[in-house]
């Protein structure tokens, strides 16, 4: 994908590649929401991919986070004027997101985070308050039916989303598909891994068929078959 271009996923779920990541755009009806906001310098590109499917930004009525990692939320102080839109995110990254705590460095190796962390820092956005505090079991306000799960370990806020219509789930930063394989969070990335797979067993209680991520394409198939099998293995 390129930059601003967009793919279906699902009945009225689109994804938007944005610097860094891919934005998840849901709508339906006059209702949009989106998911994550790519890194900092990703308006244009989202504005691109939202124009491309006949959505003005005005239209964005909620931004939803799935963790506080620059990739994801880097476009947010951008993207947020732009649109009428909440902004939500889990409760426990909403001071880092707010900007009254710092961000942590996503690297677990201090050594690596300290050497990357100048870098790092300049796909942050300005800070941007958070309306909506999200906790496990929430589900998101407007018509479009949305389910937040909880899922820490990559980072500690990090979350899921459910979309028991379209039996479709959205996980951000918590399972990669490299290759055509999925597997855990990036162990590199991630500030409690044995947390990050525990948590996994979570999603064994939603039944899925489309399982979409951060940076890759979408898992189709045997979804809960996939999860077990990376389970069982870490």
């Amino acid at each position: 994908m390129k930059l601003g271009s967009s793919v279906e996923i699902a009945e009225g779920v689109h994804q938007i590649w944005a610097v860094g990541a891919r934005v998840t755009v849901i709508a339906e009806g006059d209702d949009v929401v989106l998911v994550d906001t790519g890194s900092r310098g990703s308006l244009g590109p989202i504005i691109s991919g939202l124009d491309s499917l006949g959505i003005a930004p005005e239209r964005v009525g909620l931004i939803v986070l799935t963790h506080y990692h620059p990739d994801h939320s880097g476009g947010l102080s951008g993207l947020a004027p732009a649109t009428s839109a909440k902004i939500a995110a889990h409760r426990s990254e909403a001071d880092v997101l707010s900007g009254v705590a710092s961000a942590p460095s996503p690297f677990r190796n201090g050594l690596v985070g300290k050497i990357a962390g100048p870098v790092i820092n300049r796909f942050y956005g300005d800070a941007v308050e958070i309306d909506l505090l999200l906790e496990d079991g929430d589900r998101l306000p407007g018509p479009i039916d949305i389910d937040v799960i909880h899922t820490p370990g990559h980072t500690p806020g990090s979350i899921c989303l459910y979309l028991p219509k379209l039996r479709l789930l959205m996980v951000g930063d918590a399972l990669q598909y490299r290759c055509h394989r999925l597997g855990p969070a990036a162990r590199a990335s991630s500030q409690d891994r044995p947390q990050a797979i525990e948590s996994l067993k979570k999603l064994l209680d939603f039944e899925v068929e489309t399982m979409c991520f951060g940076h890759y394409d979408p898992l189709r198939g045997d979804v809960a078959g996939s999860l077990r099998k990376v389970i069982a293995k870490h």
